[in-house]
């Protein structure tokens, strides 16, 4: 037996008389800290982007905030306007009010492009004009039926400004990079307001600036949908996406989810705690631990600065159940002894030195669970990790804390030892039944655990990773709809950024590099696979082209990329002088970089990282010893993501497994046991994963983390079964009694707190985002599945190790 059970046993004995006599003292404390943390609710914030999922040193975060100050905001909003009669006066007439109205009402506005204002080239006199498309237009007549043939025949508008059958056309809206600290001054926030904070600030010109967030995402999308109600309709449907839309919908789902999983496993928690207890202080007090808890944490949460993401999302689910498990156990033994008739503050005592060990074992287990997210190479998972860990310690210490405080202070009524309700003696009678199968066929319940655990490791190998932006939203929402609309019709709106880098001034003026600039464009535009197409290519040589066709008479066989340098060099000037811009957001004012943008529809992310990959090779293919390079923009993160999540999950299991086997076999006080009692809580987590690959469930980042949490939550049921089967052995000799005598008197909390556990997980699955309804049912299931291995294979194995004296 564990040396240090006698001493910890003793010292909860002592905490609980000290509790009682000093209740209101503790309760005041309490409630001060609970007060001061719940002030920072407020400051709650929500970011599902996804550089917020990486931390700000990473490589990959590091060059895209690198990029957005060289060339602004990659992430782009797209308005489609679906009509058969887009080149009609009447139409161009209402498209023009609309982009004259975006550019007015929408905030931290960039620029809007469409065909009101797109690009157009020419020549005229040996003199380049760079103009809108309809620049005087209507004061000016023009011929339709010629714009028309003009735009069809633009490479740079279609699947851009148009789609290839001329039935849609878009109004591209892009917003400031960075924006300034005046433009930032309102800093109340409404409850949980989805406000983000994947901000790192920045200093310019002596003036604090940051760069675009989900406070300022949020303000533009709502101006951009306030817009387009105003002027959809039936000859003028809209349809509108992009990261920012996209991003926003996943953000309002995440904050509907959270409210939903809250009530719902309130509800649950007391309605389960009312079957086990039948008291009313037995719902209540269990729910004030629960609700301090959360406030804490929530209010840690906030206080830090650190955002509710789609992972944090599910905190209040797991801390509400873990705090309703850790007074579960306090009070099922108060309760039990209080109605033998025990004083109030003598039950309050034996209840902690009985439960409280194992209660803090239990929790620190749980937390290391949680822990081992901590040093993941997403931010997001730390974060989740790290803050669930605190929140489990927290329920901890109001559990052993409060909930005594509480108990000292409520007047309670005894009740005779014979009104133990039918109930109660039905789960008795189905734990003595649990307890005598497993001891009277320990090899039989092992040989079938064992082969299990084989089957289901095989199904293992099954198990694919995917991560599909899309499919995760609910099919109701419109962000959905229109951008699997916007990606057959404009071929995508997802963007993957490549800087060119030569390393000299004037580098880019090279026709060598342009033209090394230009095969790389039109191969990687022949890609078009069942998982992935590239809709569009933009690069400085559509500039040099079209300046080059039009200052050579508008001859379109002079659409190429001229021989000489100089007179690159000298065409570019001609562009730059002729007062469009275009050419700062493609190159920087050196002309050493050169900015290409790749356009992609939303697919898995792990097709996006096979297709980073192949164009890796291919630029190294292409510019090696001739140019560096450096592939970015918000496509190269969500691939990042991919590799960040295996390698963070894979040391994730290795920490967890490793710190709780260590925690077990020092609760135990014995190695064998104490690694033996590891496999039933390693098999449920097998089964679940091995029959989401058999049933081609995908992993994603979510269920990748099921493991890691269910084996910190399940080990608590394992680490009461051991503790309190040592204790009954020494005390009996003798194994069959001893597991007995566990399952009757910690077997019905655990399978209360088990019950409880598994209905929050089982709760998100009410939630609208996919991920989190297969977190939420493999998680439920996996805890379900560890309390029977506890009622029958941990029994079992103790059958077989250990002997009768």
């Amino acid at each position: 037996m564990n040396l240090f059970a006698g001493p910890i046993e003793t010292f909860f004995d002592y905490l609980g008389h000290v509790l009682c006599r000093n209740r209101f003292k503790t309760l005041f404390i309490s409630l001060i800290c609970i007060i001061i943390l719940s002030l920072f609710l407020p400051m709650l914030k929500v970011d599902t982007s996804w550089e917020g999922m990486l931390h700000k040193d990473d490589p990959y975060r590091v060059a895209y905030n690198q990029f957005r100050d060289q060339f602004g905001r990659d992430e782009i909003i797209i308005i489609a306007v679906e009509s058969s009669n887009i080149f009609e006066e009447n139409f161009l007439k209402k498209l023009k009010s609309l982009h004259e109205t975006l550019e007015s009402k929408v905030p931290y506005l960039e620029e809007v492009r469409s065909l009101v204002n797109a690009r157009n080239t020419l020549g005229k006199d040996d003199t380049l004009y760079v103009d809108d498309l309809l620049k005087d237009w209507p004061d000016k007549k023009i011929d339709l039926k010629t714009l028309e043939t003009q735009v069809m025949n633009n490479p740079v508008y279609l699947n851009n400004i148009i789609s290839e059958d001329g039935n849609v056309t878009a109004l591209i809206i892009e917003t400031q990079a960075v924006i300034s600290e005046d433009n930032n001054e309102d800093d109340i926030l409404d409850d949980f307001e989805d406000t983000g904070t994947s901000t790192e600030t920045l200093e310019k010109s002596n003036r604090t600036q940051h760069y675009f967030s989900e406070k300022e995402n949020k303000e533009v999308v709502s101006a951009v949908e306030n817009i387009i109600e105003q002027y959809t309709g039936d000859d003028f449907p809209i349809s509108y996406t992009g990261g920012p839309i996209i991003e926003l919908a996943m953000n309002r789902t995440v904050l509907e989810d959270l409210k939903l999983y809250i009530i719902i496993t309130y509800i649950t928690i007391i309605f389960f705690l009312y079957a086990l207890f039948r008291r009313i202080a037995g719902i209540v007090l269990p729910l004030i631990v629960v609700f301090a808890s959360l406030l804490c944490t929530m209010g840690i949460l906030g206080a830090s600065g650190v955002p509710i993401t789609q992972m944090t999302a599910v905190l209040p689910s797991i801390l509400s159940a873990v705090g309703t498990a850790d007074a579960v156990h306090i009070l099922a033994i108060f309760f039990r002894q209080f109605k033998k008739g025990t004083s109030k503050e003598e039950a309050i005592s034996y209840s902690l030195s009985h439960s409280g060990p194992a209660v803090v074992m239990t929790s620190l287990t749980t937390a290391a669970g949680f822990m081992s997210f901590a040093f993941s190479e997403l931010s997001t998972t730390s974060q989740m990790g790290l803050f669930a860990a605190i929140g489990v310690i927290i329920a901890l210490i109001f559990t052993v804390v409060l909930l005594p405080a509480l108990l000292a202070i409520i007047p309670l009524k005894h009740k005779p030892p014979g009104s133990q309700d039918k109930n109660i003696k039905r789960m008795d009678s189905f734990l003595i039944a649990h307890a005598d199968f497993a001891t009277n066929h320990p090899f039989k319940i092992t040989i079938v655990s064992l082969m299990m655990l084989i089957v289901f490791t095989g199904c293992l190998f099954l198990l694919r990773f995917s991560i599909d932006v899309l499919e995760q939203l609910p099919e109701k929402k419109d962000a959905k709809k229109d951008a699997i609309f916007i990606a057959h019709a404009l071929k995508g709106s997802l963007p993957i950024e490549v800087i060119i880098e030569t390393g000299k001034e004037n580098g880019i003026h090279d026709p060598d590099i342009l033209k090394r600039i230009e095969h790389f464009s039109r191969e990687i535009e022949k890609i078009h696979t069942p998982d992935i197409f590239v809709g569009k290519v933009f690069s400085i040589t559509d500039i040099v082209k079209e300046t080059n066709q039009a200052l050579n008479g508008n001859d379109h066989a002079f659409y190429n990329i001229p021989e000489d340098k100089s007179m690159i060099a000298q065409e570019l000037l001609l562009f730059e002088n002729s007062g469009s811009d275009d050419l700062e957001k493609v190159v920087d004012s050196q002309f050493s970089k050169a900015r290409i943008t790749i356009k992609l529809p939303y697919v898995d992310i792990v097709d996006i990282y096979r297709f980073v990959t192949d164009i890796n090779g291919r630029l190294e293919k292409q510019f090696s010893g001739k140019a560096d390079f450096t592939i970015t923009g918000m496509g190269s993160l969500m691939g990042r993501t991919l590799t960040a999540s295996l390698h963070s999950m894979t040391r994730s299991y290795i920490i967890v497994f490793f710190v709780i086997s260590i925690m077990m076999v020092v609760l135990v006080g014995s190695l064998k046991y104490g690694l033996v009692s590891m496999f039933p809580n390693v098999l449920p987590i097998i089964i679940v994963m091995g029959a989401m690959g058999a049933l081609g469930l995908p992993l994603d980042l979510n269920a990748l983390m099921m493991g890691s949490i269910a084996i910190g939550l399940v080990v608590d049921d394992t680490m009461h079964f051991m503790y309190n089967f040592r204790k009954y052995y020494n005390l009996t000799g003798n194994v069959q009694t001893s597991v007995r005598e566990t399952l009757l008197g910690t077997g019905r909390a655990m399978l209360i707190t088990t019950i409880v556990l598994s209905s929050s997980f089982y709760v998100i699955v009410c939630g609208q985002l996919r991920t989190t309804v297969i977190f939420g049912c493999a998680t439920g299931t996996v805890i379900a599945l560890a309390l029977l291995s506890d009622f029958v294979f941990a029994p079992a194995l103790m059958k077989i190790i250990t002997r009768d004296k």
